[in-house]
């Protein structure tokens, strides 16, 4: 069964699911990718960096729509649709 989003339309990203168990050495592995020094972690909980791992791979998705310049704004004082 593929995800599905909240409102039940299917997702078209690939979810997958990793049936690994987090330990300290893969979350060490994970900030050495992210450039993460020890002084780094001082300042960041566990979920921000796994916040930058999210975000780093939306960074590497392909977005087929872009919303163009002052959009969001049309959309939001009752301009019209956004696509």
């Amino acid at each position: 069964m593929g995800h599905e989003q909240p409102d039940h339309i299917p997702a078209k990203k690939k979810v997958t699911f990793i049936d690994r168990e987090n330990n300290g050495a893969i979350f060490m592995l994970r900030c050495a990718e992210l450039g993460l020094s020890r002084e780094d972690l001082d300042d960041l909980t566990m979920g921000m960096v796994y916040d930058m791992l999210t975000e780093r791979a939306n960074d590497r998705e392909k977005y087929p729509v872009k919303a163009a310049p002052g959009s969001l704004k049309s959309f939001f004082s009752g301009g019209g649709k956004l696509a």
